[in-house]
């Protein structure tokens, strides 16, 4: 979504290079416009879910600032070196937004709404509607599909396109036997 409101996005960008066998740090999307017009923004995403066993004794709100004081530990010095800025986008399996993930969300419903030239509660409809499915789709397998080949199943037709806008497989059935 961020590919329709701005210019400059990339997947899996490298914040920092590893050096001596130790790993660099690689954000998840980065973003040229976000928060300032020149200025590249780095996000990294993460959903928790907050109804595991060790999450019990805690709120969300809680267990949302944790994840993103982790996040801003890990990545605010590497955005700070390429004059940047850092976002975590945390939510939880239900959907629900930690504050920064919701600002950003914000921020990409003015940036439609604008390109767009509809009205915001039109574009924020749709923008909440695709964060839910994708959110959905990062938990369930079921709709994620399998990485692996299943030949015992007498899968036919691996190389049609049957995916989602974003590549996603979606779970196929064996045809019957003609």
């Amino acid at each position: 979504m961020a590919k329709l409101a701005w210019r400059g996005v990339t997947v899996e960008p490298v914040m920092q290079e590893g050096d001596d066998g130790l790993p660099g740090l690689v954000a998840d999307i980065q973003v040229h416009g976000v928060w300032d017009r020149e200025r590249a923004s780095f996000f990294d995403t993460r959903v928790i879910n907050a109804d595991a066993s060790s999450y019990s004794s805690r709120q969300w709100p809680e267990i949302a600032e944790s994840a993103a004081r982790e996040k801003h530990r890990k990545y605010d010095q590497a955005a700070e070196n390429l004059h940047a800025s850092f976002s975590p986008l945390i939510c939880s399996c239900e959907g629900v937004l930690h504050l920064e993930f919701a600002a950003f969300q914000r921020a990409l419903i003015s940036a439609l709404a604008e390109r767009w030239e509809k009205p915001k509660s039109q574009i924020a409809g749709w923008v909440r509607t695709r964060t839910q499915i994708s959110i959905i789709r990062a938990i369930s397998l079921r709709l994620r599909g399998t990485r692996k080949t299943l030949q015992s199943l007498n899968w036919t037709n691996h190389d049609e396109d049957l995916g989602l806008e974003d590549g996603a497989p979606l779970p196929l059935l064996p045809r019957e036997e003609e």
